[in-house]
C-alpha cells in the first residue's frame, strides 16, 4: 500500500469508526464511485486525476475481497495485511487490539467466515459472546480450514474442543505430533477466532509457586475479573508441556522442579478453585475458579518416543535392533504419558489424546506457494516469485530434514536479502533455490 494511498484510506477508516460504523458492516467505497463515475460526476477532473483516483478504488476493493460490504473490524485487519510491517508485529498488534475490544461494544471477529455478526445497531460484548456461542463444529472446523493445511484429525479435534468449550463444557486434551507440524498454528488461529478466550502459554517458561521463574501458573490468571472467567471461560493452550510433564528439571538439591509445576497443574485439570498467596507481601492474594477452564497440552513428546522405541521388539528372532518410533508409525496412549514421566494424576484428566502426523513434501508445497510467500510479499511490499524447480526442491528438503515451514521461510528470506542487497527497491524478485554460492 502506498504511502498516500495508505493515508487516504485510514482517513476514510477512521471516518467511519468516528461515526460509529466499527461495530457495522461497511461499505464497499467502489459500489459508490461506480455509480458517480457513470453519473458524470467526475467529467470536470483530468485523466490523471481519475486514474488515481480509480486506482485507490480497485485497492479498496480488495480490501473488501470484491464484496459489497464487510465488517469495519475484518476490514482492518485485511488492511493491517497489506502495510509494511513483519507478521509478528502484526499479530501482536492484533492480539492488542482484541484484547482492548473486550472492554468496548465494537468487537469484530476476525475472519467472515466466522463471524456471524447482524448488520444493525451497536453490537456489545455480549452480542459478540452469543455469537461465538452459535457456532457450528463444522463452522469453526470450516474457518480453521482457510488457514491451517492439512492435519484434518487436529482441526476437527479443536474444532470440538472449543464448540464444547463455548457450550459451558470444559475438556483437556493433549496434541502430540513433530516439531512444526502445525499444532501451535493451529491454535493461534483459534485465540484470533476466540479473543481473550483462547490464551496460549509457553509452558517451558513455567516455574513452581514460591519459586524464583519467569513466569508462574498465576500469571495466566492475574488482573483477570472473577466474573470475566466465570462469563467467557478460558481455553489454556500450553506450548511445550511435555517439557514439564514428561520431562526431569533437576535442581542442585535433588528437586525436580517440573514436578512442583505438575502440583500446581493440577488443580487446575480438575477444574477446581485454585488460591494463589500473597507472596512476600508483593502481590495481592485471589483465588481463581476453574470449572470454566479447559486445558490444552501441546508438545513432540520426543523423550516419550524414544522411551517408546526402546521397549519396542526388534525384527526378527533373536535380533537386538530397535524399532525407531515417530508419528507415522505409532499411537500414543495414556500408559504411554505416564511411561514416559507424566504423572498418573495429570494423564487420568486428560480427556483426549489427537496425533498430528509430519507434513508431507505437498503439503510444504502448498504451505511455501500459499501462506509463506503470501506473508513475505505483504512484509516486503513486492511480488515474489519462486520457479516450480526451487519450490520442489526446498518443500522436498524442508520435508527429509523436518526442519519445518519456518526454516522454508527464512531460506526464502535469505535469497531475498541476496536480491535487495542489489536492487532494494524493486517491485518483483524470482527466488531460485538453492542460492548460487
Amino acid at each position: 500500500m502506498k504511502k498516500e494511498t495508505a493515508r487516504n484510506f485510514w482517513r476514510r477508516y477512521l471516518g467511519l469508526v468516528c461515526n460509529g460504523a466499527s461495530s457495522q458492516y461497511v461499505e464497499n467505497p467502489s459500489l459508490s464511485f461506480v455509480v458517480e463515475a457513470k453519473a458524470g460526476e467526475y467529467d470536470e477532473i483530468s485523466d490523471k486525476e481519475y486514474d488515481v483516483m480509480l486506482k485507490d478504488c480497485e485497492q479498496f476493493s480488495a480490501i473488501w475481497r470484491k464484496e459489497a460490504r464487510r465488517e469495519a473490524g475484518d476490514i482492518f485487519l485485511d488492511a493491517l495485511q497489506m502495510t509494511n510491517i513483519s507478521r509478528e508485529y502484526r499479530e501482536k498488534l492484533a492480539e492488542l487490539l482484541a484484547a482492548c475490544s473486550l472492554h468496548t461494544d465494537y468487537l469484530s471477529k476476525t475472519e467472515s467466515s466466522v463471524s456471524s455478526a447482524r448488520p444493525a445497531g451497536s453490537r456489545s460484548d455480549a452480542d459478540h459472546m452469543e455469537d461465538l456461542r452459535s457456532l457450528s463444529p463444522r463452522e469453526i472446523y470450516n474457518a480453521l480450514c482457510r488457514r491451517i493445511h492439512g492435519q484434518e484429525e487436529a482441526k476437527r479435534a479443536a474444532a470440538m474442543i472449543t464448540y464444547h468449550h463455548m457450550k459451558g463444557r470444559r475438556s483437556n486434551a493433549v496434541f502430540c505430533g513433530p516439531s512444526g507440524c502445525g499444532k501451535s498454528e493451529l491454535w493461534r488461529q483459534l485465540a484470533k477466532d476466540f479473543p481473550g478466550i483462547v490464551r496460549i502459554v509457553d509452558a517451558s517458561r513455567l516455574s513452581a509457586e514460591g519459586w524464583k521463574g519467569s513466569f508462574h501458573l498465576r500469571d495466566i490468571f492475574e488482573g483477570i475479573p472473577a466474573g470475566d472467567i466465570e462469563a467467557r471461560g478460558r481455553i489454556i493452550v500450553l506450548d511445550e508441556a511435555d517439557k514439564i510433564c514428561c520431562e526431569t528439571a533437576m535442581g542442585a538439591g535433588g528437586t525436580n522442579y517440573n514436578s512442583l509445576v505438575q502440583n500446581n497443574l493440577l488443580k487446575m485439570l480438575d477444574g477446581d478453585i485454585i488460591e494463589f498467596g500473597n507472596e512476600d507481601n508483593s502481590r495481592k492474594a485471589f483465588k481463581v475458579d476453574c470449572s470454566h477452564v479447559s486445558v490444552v497440552l501441546l508438545g513432540a513428546f520426543e523423550y516419550l518416543l524414544k522411551k517408546k522405541s526402546e521397549n519396542r521388539g526388534g525384527l526378527g528372532f533373536g535380533s537386538a535392533s530397535r524399532i525407531r518410533c515417530d508419528y507415522s508409525n505409532t499411537k500414543i496412549s495414556y500408559e504411554d504419558l505416564i511411561a514416559a514421566g507424566m504423572r498418573r494424576e495429570i494423564a487420568g484428566r486428560i480427556n483426549r489424546i489427537v496425533l498430528l502426523h509430519s507434513l508431507s513434501v505437498s503439503d510444504y508445497r502448498a504451505l511455501l506457494t500459499g501462506p509463506i510467500m503470501e506473508d513475505l510479499q505483504s512484509m516486503g511490499h513486492c511480488r515474489i516469485r519462486i520457479d516450480d524447480h526451487s519450490a520442489a526442491l526446498l518443500s522436498k528438503e524442508a520435508s527429509e530434514s523436518k526442519l519445518g515451514a519456518r526454516w522454508m521461510r527464512s531460506q526464502i528470506m535469505n535469497a531475498l536479502d541476496d536480491l535487495m542487497f542489489d536492487d532494494p527497491t524493486a517491485n518483483e524478485y524470482t527466488v531460485n533455490y538453492p542460492t548460487a554460492e
